[in-house]
């Protein structure tokens, strides 16, 4: 097999798999990038449920997810008897879920697992340090839908974008969609270091600081969000604790300033395309205190509703869209969802 997902995503110790929308392609990514890194001991969970050979919310057909012997897997309890091989129990999680306990396992023999894990990007990070005690080289988490939060999961991760046929709009609309979401992970970090630590020790939900790292007064409304028309007519950085939605950034395109939004990472850039490109119009910008990574496009030209693309004019209109590898890791009439 010819290496395609492994040389991009490099020595990451956690790779998550994020779609623009369901069935977009997620575990026939994370399943050849376990073939491209086979001989390392690998450990996988999902955020949704995955590797059953149809879908239970859609009735459509998905791909199933064989491991070899001596992988570690976290899933419900209530999974088990949907897994075919002889396996080992490592721990419990404490973990609760619609399917019971989240456990960890090994699998003692190659087969098919069904994976049902934790669904909170807080219970990622533990799950990964257990993994990585029984010997996991590398974790591999299969998200969920629009959850670009999880690719925050852990630092030093990278993520693999999943964009798909099953996405509405065609071929103009996926390759737009995704140039903005790797427009919002490629938001940098803040250059001056004096304004780099001061955001890398932020813990509130909203602050205030000159581009040269000092705090300015923010006035708050009882419900704590910013008093809008109390933001200086002056370049600065405004710190957003949670999610920097639509409405926040269309609401400072009208105000003017500040003239960047600063968040944790790119996963708390929550906003729409229209908004993200009216604010940038309005001399907006996005800074990250941690850089996150898409270490890859896979495009899926196969629709779990019938409306497949021409796989070749997908790859392309995605590679004139991004600055990131474009691969398509789908093989023949393979389920890609």
């Amino acid at each position: 097999m010819t290496p395609m997902l492994a040389p991009l995503v490099g020595e990451a110790a956690a790779v998550t798999f994020i779609g623009l929308c369901k069935n977009a392609g997620k575990t026939t990514a994370m399943c050849r990038l376990m073939e491209e890194l086979s001989g390392e001991t690998l450990a996988l969970t999902s955020v949704g449920r995955d590797g059953e050979r149809t879908d239970v919310v859609t009735g459509t057909e998905k791909p199933e997810l064989w491991v070899p012997s001596g992988t570690l897997f976290a899933t419900a309890r209530g999974m088990l008897p949907l897994c075919d091989v002889t396996l080992r129990v490592e721990g419990v999680t404490g973990v609760m879920t619609p399917l019971g306990e989240v456990g960890v396992f090994r699998a003692l023999s190659d087969g098919f697992v069904q994976l049902a894990g934790p669904s909170a990007v807080g219970q990622l990070g533990p799950l990964s340090r257990t993994f990585r005690a029984l010997g996991a080289r590398r974790v591999l988490i299969d998200g969920a839908a629009g959850r670009r939060s999880l690719a925050g999961a852990e630092a030093g991760a990278a993520a693999i974008l999943c964009a798909g046929a099953s996405m509405d709009g065609g071929i103009p609309a996926i390759a737009a969609e995704t140039a903005h979401v790797c427009k919002l992970f490629a938001a940098p970090e803040p250059e001056p270091p004096a304004l780099r630590a001061a955001l890398a020790g932020e813990t509130g939900r909203y602050a205030l600081f000159r581009p040269g790292g000092e705090r300015l007064p923010l006035a708050l409304e009882p419900g704590g969000q910013p008093v809008w028309q109390s933001l200086p007519r002056e370049d600065c950085v405004l710190w957003v604790g949670g999610g920097v939605t639509s409405a926040l950034l269309r609401t400072l395109a009208r105000r003017g300033a500040p003239s960047a939004v600063a968040a944790p990472d790119a996963t708390h850039f929550l906003c729409d395309r229209t908004s993200a490109e009216t604010f940038f119009r309005c001399g907006g910008r996005l800074l990250a205190a941690r850089r996150l990574r898409i270490a890859a496009v896979a495009a899926n030209p196969w629709s779990a509703y019938g409306r497949h693309l021409d796989g070749p004019a997908l790859a392309a209109a995605l590679r004139a869209a991004v600055d990131v590898p474009v691969v398509d890791v789908g093989q023949g009439d393979t389920p890609r969802t």
